[in-house]
């Protein structure tokens, strides 16, 4: 690898930046204490890794060895809107140390690195299966630092694999298999991704014409505990929103989003 990459393996082991990458995310809002800290740098890993996982596995039914010592990261800073406000985020580009893949797809698998045809089932089993195994050092290691519980996290993972879901599938064309692939993935018994909160809702509005404009949100299972910074509040989905009033903002979004204004908003 060039310099200024290293792999997930020796990040999850390296004290001195996770404790690096804590502080960073305690350094834009007075109050963040150290639960907040380690939610805030799950959501902002787990982002990365849903970028690098979800298009390849839903658009191409490509699954690569996501093992830590062959994830390879190069992290970055860049600006990220998120309820219509900016953000510092930290981002990482990623590549791939193994060329190893597991695929359902038969043309796929005819490849010297690939593993299968595999069922739909197994292949998403697959992948359950390398997201826990990839998460699980990192969990602990925050969990130890942090003393917010594991469930939280595993929460917070499963949020960031189920908003990609649905944004590459409005992207790739597919958004109804987009929902049912990340159902398959993410809501496995026993897995610590499989939680009751997390799930899909649709909502709908009328525009000026009088037509309806519908979209589809993912109801979160996690907290990224941004509410309890200063000056903080609920995100939009944040699952400890009451579901009425969640609903209530968003279709005020959904009408800003057209262009309404005024009356025509309330």
């Amino acid at each position: 690898m060039e310099p200024g990459w290293t792999t997930a393996e020796a990040f999850f082991a390296n004290d001195t930046v996770i404790e690096e990458f804590l502080d960073y995310e305690g350094s834009f809002n007075a109050g963040t204490d150290r639960k907040a800290c380690g939610s805030l740098m799950m959501t902002d890993y787990a982002y990365v890794f849903a970028l690098a996982t979800v298009p390849a596995f839903l658009g191409f039914a490509i699954l690569p060895d996501l093992s830590p010592s062959r994830f390879a990261l190069q992290f970055h800073t860049t600006q990220d809107e998120h309820d219509g406000h900016t953000h510092e985020v930290r981002r990482a580009h990623v590549r791939y140390l193994s060329g190893g893949f597991c695929t359902s797809r038969k043309d796929h698998a005819a490849h010297p690195d690939g593993r299968g045809p595999m069922t739909h089932n197994q292949i998403a089993d697959a992948f359950c299966t390398a997201v826990k195994a990839h998460f699980e050092p990192l969990i602990e290691q925050l969990h130890a630092r942090t003393k917010l519980s594991r469930n939280a996290f595993w929460r917070l993972v499963a949020d960031a694999l189920a908003g990609w879901f649905i944004e590459a599938g409005r992207r790739l064309g597919c958004l109804e298999a987009a929902k049912a692939s990340a159902m398959a993935v993410l809501k496995r018994p026993g897995s610590p991704l499989n939680n009751r909160q997390l799930h899909y809702f649709d909502l709908s509005v009328c525009d000026r014409a009088g037509q309806p404009f519908s979209h589809t949100f993912r109801g979160r299972g996690g907290c990224c505990r941004f509410y309890t910074v200063e000056g903080g509040e609920y995100c939009s989905t944040c699952v400890l929103k009451d579901p009425r009033q969640r609903d209530d903002d968003l279709r005020q979004a959904m009408r800003r989003h057209l262009g309404l204004t005024g009356a025509e908003i309330a």
